[in-house]
C-alpha cells in the first residue's frame, strides 16, 4: 500500500507541518519569523495560490467521480476560505461580516443586504455538502477510509487555526495580559503554516478518493474483462 493510502497519511502531515514550524520558530528571529507569516507576506501568499491551484485541481476532476453539484459546493467553500484568507470578509464598511456586530450594529441596510447576498451562496454550499456527506463521511472515518480521514484532518484543522488566531487574543482580553513578541510568532507561525496545509489537504482527499473508486472498481470487475 502507497503512504498516500494510509488512513494516517493526513494526520502524519499535519503534525510535520506543526513540529517543521516549531523548528524554525525554535532557530529563526523573531522579528523575521513575524514578517513572515504576517497578514500579506509570503506564506499568506502561498496559501492564496495553494487554494487556486486546488480550485483548478478541482475543475478538472472528471464528472463520474465527483458530481457537478458536489464539486460546485466544494469549490464554493473554497472560494469563501481563499476570501477570508484575503480578508475580503471585511471589504464591507472595514468589519468582518462573520462577526455578530455586523448584522446587529448600526451599518446601512444596504451594506447588511450586500453581505447577506454574498455568503447566502456559501451557507447553501456548506449545508448541501452537511446534508449529503457528514454521516457517510462518518461512516467512511469509521471504517478507517483514507480520504475521509483526510476530509476529517482537514475540518479538524480549520477549528484548530481558529482557536490559536483567538487564543492571545482571548487571553488579552480577559486579563489584559500582552503576549511577547516570542509568543506571538509561535503562534502566527502554527497557524499560517497549517492553514497552507489547508488547499492540499483537499487535493491529497481528492486523490486518496479517486484512488479509493479505483481499486473498487478493479476489485468489482467481472473476471476476464478488459474494462
Amino acid at each position: 500500500m502507497s503512504p498516500v493510502d494510509s488512513p494516517r497519511f493526513a494526520l502524519w502531515l499535519a503534525l510535520a507541518v506543526a513540529v517543521c514550524s516549531f523548528i524554525l520558530w525554535c532557530f529563526m528571529p523573531t522579528d523575521p519569523l513575524v514578517h513572515l507569516v504576517e497578514e500579506g507576506q509570503l506564506v499568506e501568499n502561498l496559501t492564496l495560490i495553494a487554494y487556486a491551484v486546488t480550485i483548478l485541481y478541482l475543475l478538472l476532476q472528471p464528472a463520474v467521480m465527483i458530481t457537478l453539484r458536489t464539486k460546485a459546493a466544494v469549490i464554493m467553500a473554497l472560494l469563501a476560505m481563499t476570501a477570508r484568507e484575503a480578508d475580503l470578509h471585511k471589504a464591507i464598511a472595514d468589519m468582518s461580516m462573520l462577526k455578530l456586530r455586523f448584522w446587529t450594529g448600526g451599518l446601512p441596510g444596504i451594506d447588511k443586504l450586500t453581505g447577506l447576498l454574498v455568503l447566502m451562496p456559501i451557507v447553501v454550499a456548506c449545508l448541501y455538502l452537511l446534508i449529503h456527506y457528514a454521516m457517510p463521511t462518518i461512516r467512511a472515518v469509521k471504517a478507517c477510509r483514507a480520504y475521509a480521514v483526510t476530509i476529517a484532518t482537514f475540518i479538524g484543522l480549520i477549528a484548530l487555526t481558529n482557536g490559536i488566531d483567538r487564543s492571545l487574543g482571548i487571553i488579552k482580553e480577559w486579563t489584559g495580559w500582552h503576549a511577547p513578541e516570542w509568543l506571538v510568532a509561535l503562534q502566527t507561525s502554527q497557524e499560517e503554516f497549517l492553514e497552507l496545509l489547508l488547499p492540499l489537504l483537499v487535493v491529497v482527499a481528492t486523490f486518496q478518493y479517486r484512488r479509493y473508486t479505483l481499486s473498487r472498481h478493479a476489485v468489482n470487475r467481472p473476471a476476464g474483462s478488459v474494462l
